[in-house]
């Protein structure tokens, strides 16, 4: 992993914007090695803000990642989450672990399971006609790692790609700032590029031709915007053009690796599908989440401790961000890996949850859904990573922002039509619109009957949005 591939991936686990310069400079001089004294001198700060902003950035990491950081450890910390397995594979049936060939240790070659499939597959779309793959889903879902984790596989490595990691921000979500970081030779003045947009989207596109790349285009909901209709546009209609002259290229060797929280557009109208495709992201499932305690060292002993493990994992839908960060919560001080205490501690909350799912009235505004407040590290969690979609949302379709407040108050998996009806004083076609926007940005998980599609909000969306719904800037219709 490089230095760039890192801060990347580090800007996408702590979701707050891009590091300041001084968090920047103390990563990167991290990366080498060296002494906070010396990354003083050489940027001119104080030794002790210096060793303060550090500390900082690695108790910020250390909630992310779900283990203790420091600066002697990021890289390692970084690879291990970038290459995060989930079921060793010596513990599946007529499966054994794969020998390294260089002399490493075998622990290293531990791989995904359940994952591993899904890594096998997108990495054989990559390799073949696949030229622009989108990972999608909720925030903290897991979209970022896997990015990287694809771009690490020995068969995409093989190919010889460079690898860019780009991750947009809403203050940089211009084409042409883009395109600068591939064309920094060619575009001369923003005066050049205002003159001929149309020059720049083709010769990025001849870029990616002539010096094939493996770019990993991080957080892409910042770049688009809602239509009149509720539909997903890019902000720059250059990125429309970019994307579709990409597919329509006769030859193109690069590939695009997109993560976004929100479903992009449809590209060059559908025409060429197997160029480009579409992963929405799930939560883990039981085994896998159980295993990836294991990983980050949380050990059940007794049947009474899985159960307990159980019971988080499902309450939370296997969301591998909220799990990490229970994980670290249950390892260090001052639980130091006793699953007991700190279900002691916390577990009447998730008791308290179960039985709200499990509740007779289909719909409830008046649940507690201590989900996401009852420690502090997943209050963090929520105000850094998920309020943001809510925020979002609020600002760009109002009315998808309350009927997903609104929907909170179901308790189980309901129909399309019972979703309406929650906004029915709006005009029809709005309504629509609506639930169209909440199914373009992954907040509504679908579940299945023999005839029919039923609809509910993920448990920790549900959380946030109870709480929404007592905002007094909330329209009285609420």
């Amino acid at each position: 992993m490089t230095v760039e591939e890192a801060i990347a991936l580090v800007e996408g686990l702590l979701d707050r914007g891009r590091l300041t310069k001084v968090q920047e400079a103390v990563f990167r001089q991290s990366w080498k090695g060296e002494t906070y004294s010396k990354i003083a001198k050489e940027t001119g700060y104080d030794a002790g803000y210096i060793k303060d902003s550090g500390a900082e950035l690695w108790q910020a990491l250390s909630k992310a990642l779900g283990e203790k950081v420091s600066k002697q450890n990021i890289a390692g910390a970084l690879q291990r989450y970038a290459r995060k397995p989930i079921v060793p594979l010596e513990s599946v049936s007529g499966v054994s672990r794969t020998q390294p060939t260089d002399g490493g240790d075998a622990s290293d070659e531990t791989r995904w399971v359940e994952r591993e499939v899904l890594v096998k597959k997108l990495t054989e779309k990559v390799q073949a006609n696949c030229r622009v793959l989108i990972l999608a889903g909720l925030t903290g879902i897991g979209k970022s790692s896997l990015a990287i984790r694809l771009s690490l596989e020995p068969q995409i490595l093989q190919t010889g790609l460079v690898v860019k990691v780009i991750r947009f921000d809403a203050e940089r979500s211009t084409f042409e700032a883009f395109a600068q970081q591939f064309l920094k030779q060619q575009i001369s003045s923003a005066s050049e590029f205002d003159r001929s947009p149309e020059q720049l989207v083709n010769d990025l596109v001849m870029y990616l031709q002539t010096q094939p790349c493996l770019c990993i285009l991080d957080m892409v909901e910042e770049i688009l915007e809602a239509g009149d209709r509720g539909e997903l546009k890019y902000k720059d209609p250059c990125f429309t053009k970019f994307f579709d002259r990409l597919l329509e290229a006769e030859l193109m060797p690069s590939r695009l690796i997109l993560t976004s929280q929100d479903r992009p557009p449809t590209i060059a109208q559908g025409r060429y599908k197997e160029r480009s495709h579409l992963e929405e992201l799930k939560g883990l499932n039981p085994a896998e989440a159980i295993e990836l305690f294991r990983v980050w060292e949380v050990y059940s002993q007794r049947q009474e401790e899985i159960e307990y493990l159980q019971r988080i994992i499902e309450v939370y839908e296997g969301h591998p961000l909220a799990l990490s960060v229970i994980a670290g919560e249950i390892r260090e001080s001052p639980y130091r890996g006793n699953i007991q205490a700190y279900w002691y501690d916390y577990g009447q909350e998730i008791e308290e949850i179960e039985q709200q799912k499990n509740a007779a009235d289909l719909r409830s505004n008046t649940d507690s859904m201590t989900l996401t407040h009852y420690s502090v590290n997943l209050t963090d969690l929520v105000k850094y990573r998920i309020e943001r979609t809510f925020t979002r949302l609020s600002a760009s379709s109002p009315l998808a922002y309350i009927l997903l407040c609104m929907g909170a108050t179901y308790r189980c998996s309901v129909e399309r039509t019972a979703w309406l009806t929650l906004i029915a004083d709006a005009p029809k076609e709005s309504q629509i619109i609506a639930f169209q926007t909440l199914q373009r940005r992954f907040l509504l998980e679908t579940d299945r009957t023999v005839d029919r599609i039923l609809y509910r909000l993920h448990s920790l969306i549900r959380s946030i949005a109870l709480q929404h719904l007592t905002n007094p800037d909330l329209p009285e219709s609420l």
